[in-house]
């Protein structure tokens, strides 16, 4: 648990982290994992 973040922001820090690390993976290789990072970011924004 990122201590920066207040308890009910944390799922939104965790989606945040993990669209990151995608867009990394993502830039690594040749999977096309842009679904997945779009789908993320729509949960992050709600």
């Amino acid at each position: 648990m990122n201590p920066n973040f207040l308890d009910f922001e944390q799922p939104i820090a965790d989606l945040q982290a993990k669209i990151e690390e995608l867009r990394l993976v993502g830039n690594d290789n040749s999977l096309n994992i842009s679904d997945e990072i779009s789908r993320l970011q729509e949960k992050a924004a709600r």
